[in-house]
């Protein structure tokens, strides 16, 4: 079996297993940069060549070059692992040869939580451009998630109906879910509507391209971490965003499995962590997201 052969056989297995899109995509990617390590040693012709040695030595490269954080080498040893038990179980290898492998100790830093000022530098910055204005608009007052946003189409949104609401397609292993909608979420959805639907299109994309195609994620982190950086904002990602959003509902008042259904959230201790960093809680109990 040839490298090649391997890595599209494993991209299979994978698929097969019900991995995600974008685990699929991650691991075919560090895998070809290990291939590209071992091409340099003419001896490996072939995955069942690998050794435990070489394994070693092209981690240690990883931990020594400066564009990689420790979490992402972590990340980049875990598919190797996988790859490693999948050429054993295809017979490639006689054993595992990965296992040795330690992943990198690290630490994960807090989450990011905007302060009001920052969030309201942050919607004033994007209030004179309409599109951008309702994307930070519903990321803040929703919870969404950036992907989520990416993929939102003109009928998931529903603000002609009681409650007001916009539904989030089941994608990968998450299921479908609505989310009602806070009067501040509602009205910049309306008046970006009014304005998106006054121009030709056809396409079904809430935000979209020139050719219809939905804006990518990558520049809508692009946009909004521009406008973070205008509005004064430092050391600010969109995931901070989703992080702000979490907390206030909490020290609101929301009970966890309430929150983690809205920002969908499939385990309750996803949603239970943020309560380290509640700064106050106000004492009662709300079922309504609340707007910030």
């Amino acid at each position: 079996m040839t490298f090649d052969q391997s890595l599209n056989r494993f991209v299979d297995f994978l698929k097969e297993k019900g991995r995600s899109p974008s685990t699929v995509v991650a691991y075919k990617k560090d895998l070809k940069q290990l291939f590209d390590y071992i091409y340099k040693n003419p001896a490996i012709d072939n995955p069942a060549k690998i050794t435990t040695e070489i394994l070693k030595s092209y981690v240690e490269k990883l931990k020594k070059e400066n564009n990689y954080t420790l979490k992402t080498v972590s990340r980049k040893i875990n598919s190797i692992k996988t790859f490693s038990k999948f050429l054993l179980g295809e017979g490639v290898l006689s054993r595992n040869i990965a296992k040795e492998i330690t992943h990198p100790t690290y630490e994960n830093k807090p989450s990011r939580i905007l302060t009001e000022m920052e969030y309201k530098a942050l919607r004033d910055t994007a209030r004179k451009h309409i599109r951008l204005y309702t994307m930070v608009e519903l990321l803040l007052q929703t919870g969404i998630r950036i992907g989520e946003l990416s993929r939102l189409t003109v009928a998931d949104v529903a603000i002609n109906s009681a409650p007001k609401h916009i539904t989030i397609k089941a994608f990968e292993s998450n299921p479908e879910r609505e989310i009602e909608l806070n009067p501040l979420a509602s009205e910049a959805l309306g008046n970006f509507l009014l304005v998106r639907n006054s121009r030709p299109t056809e396409s079904e994309f809430l935000f979209h391209t020139k050719n219809g195609r939905p804006v990518l994620v990558r520049n809508i982190r692009a946009t909004i971490n521009k406008a973070f950086k205008k509005a004064g904002v430092e050391n600010a990602t969109v995931n901070d965003i989703r992080n702000t959003f979490i907390v206030f509902q909490l020290e609101a008042g929301m009970k966890t499995h309430k929150l983690a259904q809205i920002v969908g959230h499939q385990r309750i201790s996803s949603t239970e962590k943020y309560l380290c960093l509640l700064r106050k809680k106000k004492d009662r109990v709300i079922n309504k997201i609340q707007p910030l």
